[in-house]
């Protein structure tokens, strides 16, 4: 069978795996979708394959019917891990290839930030580069760089040593937080559609995780997914709004 990509939401990795799939002639839909791609947004597509066509769907989120045979690749949730090959690697492994230095740095930008890219010994030059391509290719405009200064000047909170509570001007959280990623250990931030999102240590998405995962089983229009590289540091994104007085609770009280 030939291999037929579903891509999902625009980010700096996104756009390099089309970058692959078109500099080895495979064939591909992009919907240039935002991130929390769903597969529903390809059903017409995805029905019109041939028998010999398989379908890899590429961090999309799986809410419709599909082959058993269709090949999934992603990094997040249950996938997400240090140890876990990131979706450009793994794309990289099924179309055999190598990765060049520059797609390498997006695959550990894409797990591991800023923090993993230095780890790796990356310049600042090539980490402003490969910031600066994942902030454009989400979608972040040079308004929302602007709206990103004035939220950390205006609507940055610390509410106890090395925990920031941000209430964001910006839909995307990139532009906030490459700002501050080493100035505090947990910076959450509430963007303006009201959703939480936590950057920190690992142990702390995984508290996260556990407690929506018990209220999703009561409430399912709950949402919220997570990644990073696990179990050290990570991220995770939610619409369930946690109010001031338990975060004050987790991270203040819980560590005193």
């Amino acid at each position: 069978m030939h291999d037929v990509f579903f891509l999902g939401g625009h980010d700096a990795e996104m756009l390099e795996i089309r970058n692959i799939l078109q500099r080895n002639n495979i064939p591909y839909f992009d919907s240039q979708l935002k991130w929390g791609a769903k597969l529903s947004e390809y059903k017409e597509e995805l029905n019109s394959l041939g028998t010999d066509q398989c379908p890899v769907f590429v961090e999309l989120n799986l809410d419709c019917p599909y082959p058993e045979y269709a090949v999934i690749i992603d990094h997040h949730g249950e996938r997400a891990g240090k140890d876990q090959l990131t979706a450009i690697e793994q794309t990289a492994r099924r179309v055999g290839i190598e990765l060049s230095r520059h797609q390498q740095l997006i695959s550990i930008n894409d797990k591991a930030h800023i923090r993993g890219m230095k780890a790796f010994g990356a310049t600042e030059s090539e980490i402003h580069t490969i910031r600066s391509l994942d902030r454009k290719a989400q979608g972040v405009t040079p308004e929302d760089e602007q709206k990103a200064q004035v939220t950390i000047e205006k609507h940055l909170r610390v509410i106890c040593d090395d925990v920031a509570v941000i209430k964001s001007l910006c839909e995307r959280t990139s532009c906030v937080v490459d700002r501050i990623h080493d100035q505090y250990r947990h910076i959450i931030v509430y963007s303006p559609d009201s959703k939480m999102h936590y950057f920190g240590p690992g142990k702390n998405v995984l508290f996260f995780r556990d407690i929506l995962t018990g209220m999703q089983r009561r409430d399912k229009d709950i949402e919220f997914w997570y990644g990073g590289d696990l179990p050290d540091v990570g991220f995770l994104g939610t619409t369930y709004p946690f109010t001031d007085e338990f975060l004050y609770q987790t991270f203040c009280v819980a560590n005193d």
